[in-house]
């Protein structure tokens, strides 16, 4: 080694694509639990250890747009929730892979799966918390380990993305009536006179109104990937019950009514929501 040369940088000289990756563990990790291995259980296994990466990084993406916003800085946070539409757009790609289990193969290993359940991601339920969520008895955090307990109380008590962004339109001068921290899908009137003045007005008003509008895009992929799960279950088992205990696809088209931001919603129905055509009428699609 040159004596000039740093003890890293001759290791950075030496990593190879493997080694930065750490592939050796981490194609490591798809153990089949079942006895003799049921070759779809593999498939099983990575579509979900491949989501599971993925909500690695929407966290990560929102944590950058929540300390951005608590700098008020808006753009660089729309950047950030950007990536996490973009992200929950390859997630609902993993569907089609699952679906391509019928429900005899997924029955040939579902016993291996034990109490396992999706329900358990408590990654995704980190999101939630993180876009706005509020449920206290969702999930039952007394099914995790008590440092992961204590990881998801950090997110549910934090404030939230949506919480963020209002207590930023305040610092910036804007009329806001209150902080905002909702479990409920019923938006605030005083709230919501503060974005149809940004939505009367989207020039006046660019970086919040382009906010609000990557806010609504993230909402909107969310939902998508959440009935994509619904479709992708329903094809699988039916209206069996899932693992666990848990209720299956009950559950799931119960979730898809969470939204995050009623406020931005509400305004932009009715804003520029649809406006019947004089010559329509009901039944006939108006094009």
């Amino acid at each position: 080694m040159p004596e000039n040369k740093l003890p890293e940088e001759d290791a950075r000289e030496r990593m190879d694509y493997a080694s930065y990756l750490a592939l050796d563990r981490l194609l490591a990790l798809q153990v089949p639990q079942s006895r003799p291995d049921v070759a779809d259980e593999t498939l099983f296994i990575a579509v979900h250890q491949i989501s599971e990466l993925w909500f690695k990084l929407v966290l990560h993406e929102l944590t950058g747009a929540i300390r951005d916003l608590a700098a008020d800085l808006l753009l660089p946070a729309a950047k950030h929730l950007a990536r996490c539409q973009a992200i929950f757009n390859q997630l609902g790609g993993v569907w089609q892979v699952l679906e391509t289990l019928t429900p005899s193969d997924y029955r040939s290993f579902r016993a291996a799966l034990g109490a396992a359940s999706g329900s358990g991601s408590f990654q995704f339920h980190a999101i939630e918390y993180a876009m706005g969520w509020r449920e206290s008895k969702d999930p039952d955090w007394g099914v995790y380990s008590e440092d992961t307990r204590a990881w998801l109380l950090g997110w549910y008590e934090r404030p939230s993305l949506y919480e963020s962004f209002v207590a930023s339109l305040e610092r910036l001068g804007y009329p806001v009536p209150r902080s905002i921290k909702r479990a409920t899908d019923q938006p605030d009137p005083a709230l919501e006179a503060v974005f149809e003045m940004v939505y009367r007005a989207p020039g006046a008003h660019w970086a919040v109104y382009e906010t609000a509008e990557k806010l609504m895009d993230l909402e909107e992929a969310v939902q998508l990937w959440r009935f994509r799960h619904v479709r992708a279950v329903e094809r699988i088992i039916g209206h069996l019950p899932g693992t666990g205990g848990t209720s299956g696809i009950t559950y799931l088209i119960a979730t898809l009514e969470r939204r995050f931001f009623p406020e931005i919603r509400s305004v932009r129905v009715r804003l520029y929501g649809p406006t019947p055509h004089p010559d329509a009428r009901p039944g006939k699609c108006p094009l």
